[in-house]
């Protein structure tokens, strides 16, 4: 179990640590409340052991603030304290905390107390775990309804895409005839739109089918919302009408996949939930906005025939719902009530039979100031002098194409990693390597490692590429080396930049 200690006395923590160890917690001490929020913020524990008395703010008062955050609801919370009349120990159940331990700590006590919270603590686990398969389930499930829609939007850009390469194909074959070198321009400028298109549902797609759910980032609402209608798009437009109303709001802490399963749930519900009628008459308007608390707040509303008012209590209940079989499960506002909830927020419906409905959904401002943001090639550096680049993807084709955009550099492609071991680790003036980090035989992340342990100047200047098949450990990698990843297809000019930053002259 993940335990945190919060003792400001350093011989009681000495013995709480102690204690905890022994039954093989993986323990970490604090002094503070202010730090303890800092540690359960960063990474969430299972269990808490927390002092009544603590500087600043007591324990008391941080059991409560630890409950009223998203990643407060199933950790175990047990107090410290010396106080043992039946009002304090009714304040510290009132406070939220799961259970007391008092002072003088007697080992049996405290190993009936753990065994207690560690049943708790699995329990929650057990729950969270099987409430995630179902997320991830029903996420899969939009996913197959939305499949032919992603398809047709896949298949329009495609086709010009390749009309367009092919038709270029022709007239460079017969350059004779006048104005043959505009139309080629345009030709490839539209197929440039095209594919950029494409890539963005693609982009879509991968963030909102991402496995690790529990990955939590300070998010910008408006750009998870977009996203959303984007996955959506072909199964509103034949449908009704959408306006936007979007404007700033805070960003908000929480996973991008499954608050895109959010809103993309309303956005077919309320596509659902229109009457076959022209696409004039039907409406959805989303709106994005900041409330008047300064929580980020989201509007789906539709000007269908609204939801019966002896069925409004239920509609987040699962498997409520007044759809057929084939159109869907009457999961899917629960896992959304779920989802948001999760997050610190709140989702509410208001409903007029014969007018429309709204699904609103609130959301309280982050903790953190920024919103990660993608990892961007630095400013272009000096140019003129030739960079003496290495490139292993085991794809031939990206490996040729990244030696063209770079033609007036040095640069060497390997398909393997084994091929790259022997250039990486020799002798050779490298400035920058280019790497796939998932490739079969030897991943990218078994060559950086190599790297670093002969040679870790060079392991400096890697940048890793990938097409977005991130395993776990793969993930967890990147995050902790640090290394500047491409997603592809990533721009050219992004590569040129890095290679022209990262030059160092010739010896």
């Amino acid at each position: 179990m993940k335990t945190l200690v919060v003792e400001d006395s350093s011989s009681m923590r000495a013995l709480l640590c102690e204690l905890l160890g022994e039954r093989n917690h993986m323990v970490t001490a604090v002094g503070t409340a202010e730090e303890a929020l800092q540690a359960h913020r960063a990474d969430p524990f299972d269990l808490m052991l927390i002092d009544w008395n603590l500087p600043g703010m007591s324990g008391l008062d941080l059991c409560r603030m630890v409950r009223s955050r998203p990643q407060g609801h199933d950790v175990v919370i047990l107090v410290v304290t010396g106080k043992s009349s039946p009002e304090d120990l009714q304040s510290v159940l009132d406070a939220g905390a799961s259970d007391y331990l008092p002072k003088p700590i007697a080992p049996e006590l405290l190993h009936t107390r753990l065994l207690v919270a560690e049943r708790t603590a699995q329990e929650a686990q057990k729950r969270r775990t099987s409430e995630s398969r179902l997320v991830f389930a029903d996420r899969m499930a939009s996913v197959g309804t939305l499949a032919a829609g992603v398809a047709h939007e896949l298949n329009n850009p495609l086709m010009y895409v390749l009309s367009n390469l092919r038709l270029t194909r022709e007239e460079i074959d017969s350059a004779a005839e006048p104005g043959w070198l505009d139309r080629a321009k345009r030709q490839i400028d539209e197929a440039i739109y095209g594919a950029r298109r494409m890539q963005d549902i693609v982009r879509d797609l991968k963030a909102f089918s991402r496995v690790d759910d529990e990955v939590r980032s300070n998010l910008d609402l408006k750009s998870v919302l977009e996203s959303s209608i984007n996955m959506c798009w072909n199964e509103i437009r034949h449908r009704a009408t959408l306006e936007r109303d979007l404007t700033d709001t805070p960003p908000v802490d929480g996973s991008e996949s499954r608050l895109g399963q959010v809103f993309l749930n309303l956005l077919i519900n309320a596509s659902q939930a229109l009457p076959d009628r022209r696409v004039e008459a039907n409406r959805i308007t989303v709106r994005a906005f900041t409330d008047n608390k300064g929580w980020a707040t989201v509007e789906v509303s539709d000007n269908g025939e609204g939801i019966p008012e002896e069925a409004m209590s239920q509609i987040f209940d699962p498997f409520y719902t007044t759809k057929g079989i084939a159109e869907g499960t009457g999961l899917g506002l629960s896992i959304c009530k779920s989802i948001v909830q999760s997050m610190g927020g709140s989702i509410t419906a208001h409903s007029q039979p014969g007018q429309g409905t709204t699904f609103r959904v609130r959301l309280p401002p982050s903790e953190g100031t920024q919103v990660r943001r993608k990892k961007r090639a630095p400013a272009v550096g000096p140019s003129g002098v030739k960079a003496r680049v290495v490139v292993v993807d085991d794809e031939p084709l990206v490996g040729r194409s990244i030696r063209r955009a770079l033609r007036h550099h040095e640069v060497r492609v390997f398909t393997s990693g084994k091929e790259a071991i022997e250039t990486l680790c020799s002798d050779s003036p490298i400035d920058i390597v280019f790497c796939d980090i998932m490739m079969p035989e030897m991943s990218g992340m078994e060559v950086f490692e190599i790297v670093q342990a002969r040679r870790p100047e060079i392991a400096t200047r890697f940048v890793f590429m990938t097409g977005g098949a991130f395993t776990p450990k793969a993930r967890d990698f990147v995050e902790a080396t640090a290394v500047l990843c491409l997603e592809k297809p990533f721009e050219l000019a992004q590569i040129r930049d890095l290679v022209t930053e990262r030059i160092e002259p010739a010896a």
